[in-house]
């Protein structure tokens, strides 16, 4: 799994750090790949505080401002990945993680 910290803290202070309007964006962007890796067949699980089925959700959407943040951790063929959102169209950054995923 990656190195980065992803306790709801260290997002808060992600958060300020961002700035209202990026944090926005990259929750979004995140949020629709996290929602497109739950669906995906080689993907066997997701981490990512903005989904209802994520044990962060409860405490996420009461902590978080504005989103949930840029990271989504998922799990394909038994190893974790990280991946970080950025201001890219979610669009495309869901084709090119259906292109790393292989399909």
């Amino acid at each position: 799994m990656g190195e980065k910290n992803l306790d709801l803290a260290t997002l808060q202070t992600l958060s300020s750090e961002l700035g209202r309007e990026r944090w926005r964006v990259l929750s979004d962007a995140a949020q629709v790949v996290a929602n497109y890796l739950v669906c995906h067949p080689r993907v066997e699980a997701v981490r990512y505080p903005g989904l209802k089925t994520d044990p962060d959700f409860p405490r996420a959407a009461n902590e978080l401002v504005g989103g949930f943040g840029p990271y989504v951790r998922y799990l394909a063929a038994g190893e974790w990945h990280l991946w970080e959102a950025d201001e890219r169209d979610p669009r495309d950054q869901v084709m090119e993680l259906e292109r790393a995923l292989g399909t």
